[in-house]
């Protein structure tokens, strides 16, 4: 059996050997994906329906949960009544943040990921959006009315570790609500309020949540 030499590295210049090496733990390691990159993936992710237990907000009136992950992305969206004239659909969009640092929550990246700016607002309307902290965190909306009775809210929040027990891996929430009813627009935002999104469906208690602690059950898994 031929032995190899174990002089072998002198025989080759050092630059070589530096490149060899950097190639090989290039061949190991994963980037990782850009935004972008991201986006693009989990929008060609199909969705899947989930049981209404799974939903991580408390909607007792959701006709539909869906649910859909992509490279480490994790998305849900709850189809919500409409006894409105007015087209489209009433839902609410989340998605679990999986990075290590949230950041800053931006209106318009939001907006593109829970699939454009839903009817009736338009840029105009956003330019006007209303604010308030509650025990949830801090609420955004716009409103819209037709002035016949129908009022529309189109309504964000960021739910993090202070607001309520997060899915999985999650470090936080970002949710995105469209809903249209016939009334004033507080009875719209009701399904942005403390006592729908401080809890998952499963994990909610029975009673009034306002004199309790968050819950320490963890939510469905992603």
């Amino acid at each position: 059996m031929k032995r190899r030499n174990p002089n072998w590295a002198a025989h080759y210049p050092p630059a070589l050997i530096l490149a060899g090496v950097v190639a090989g733990l290039a061949g190991c390691m994963t980037l990782p994906k850009a935004p972008h990159e991201l986006q693009a993936e989990i929008a060609r992710a199909e969705w899947a329906i989930v049981p209404a237990a799974n939903a991580w907000v408390h909607v007792p009136e959701a006709r539909l949960v869906m649910e859909r992950r992509a490279g480490g992305l994790v998305e849900q969206r709850i189809a919500l009544p409409n006894a409105t004239v007015l087209q489209g659909d009433n839902f609410i969009f989340l998605r679990a943040i999986t990075s290590g640092s949230p950041g800053v929550i931006r209106l318009e990246r939001v907006l593109e990921q829970a699939g454009g700016l839903p009817y009736p607002f338009s840029q105009d309307d956003l330019s006007a959006m209303r604010g308030r902290t509650d025990s949830a965190g801090a609420l955004s909306w716009a409103e819209w009315g037709d002035g016949a009775g129908t009022s529309c809210v189109l309504a964000l929040r960021r739910l993090g570790v202070g607001a309520r027990v997060l899915p999985g891996q999650a470090s936080a929430i970002d949710m995105v609500l469209r809903n249209c009813v016939r009334g004033e627009a507080d009875a719209a935002l009701a399904p942005a309020a403390p006592d729908a999104v401080a809890f998952s469906a499963q994990a909610r208690p029975s009673g009034d949540i306002s004199q309790r602690n968050l819950s320490p059950l963890a939510a469905p898994a992603p």
